[in-house]
């Protein structure tokens, strides 16, 4: 009798992790609860302002935490994005919020699974209401100021081999 092998490959449990099968079955049926803007902090040196068109841009997200209940069938994480432009050495602006993002998940769902779904699609999720909050301050501070940059996924990229 011939399988799937990709069917196969994706009910397989990696160790201390989740199968694909499992996580595929949160992404097909989590609803997005709410995308909700929890805090913001923006500040300028007004000392930088005339060298506005010498700033450098950076940007950053990072996971602050995620909490899984089986019991009411969700799962929340809180992400945090920000940026900062720097003048030489001086901060010359800097931009932090944290949004939280909440999903109903289906029944059954494991831990690994519906964490993992929450934390990669809830950041893309969030992240334009926060492009959107920093265009928003920029332009109520008489900044111009490039869009921020979309963000992209990481899990294409091959982990980088040990140097010899």
């Amino acid at each position: 009798m011939m399988t799937d092998l990709s069917t196969e490959i994706a009910n397989e449990a990696p160790k201390g992790g989740f199968a694909g099968a499992e996580y595929n079955a949160v992404a097909t049926s989590a609803r997005l609860q709410a995308i909700k803007l929890l805090s913001n902090h923006f500040v300028i040196d007004p000392n930088c302002l005339m060298e506005q068109d010498q700033w450098k841009l950076s940007h950053g997200r990072k996971v602050l935490s995620c909490h899984f209940s089986d019991d009411d069938h969700s799962v929340a994480a809180i992400l945090q994005y920000n940026v900062t432009a720097k003048f030489g050495r001086k901060r010359a602006l800097h931009c932090t919020a944290d949004y939280g993002v909440f999903y109903v998940i289906p029944d059954g769902a494991s831990q690994e699974a519906a964490s993992a779904f929450c934390l990669n699609v809830g950041t893309f999720a969030a992240y334009p209401y926060f492009r959107a909050l920093f265009a928003q301050l920029a332009g109520e501070a008489g900044l111009v100021l490039p869009p921020l940059p979309s963000i992209a996924s990481t899990a294409h990229i091959p982990l980088k081999k040990p140097k010899k």
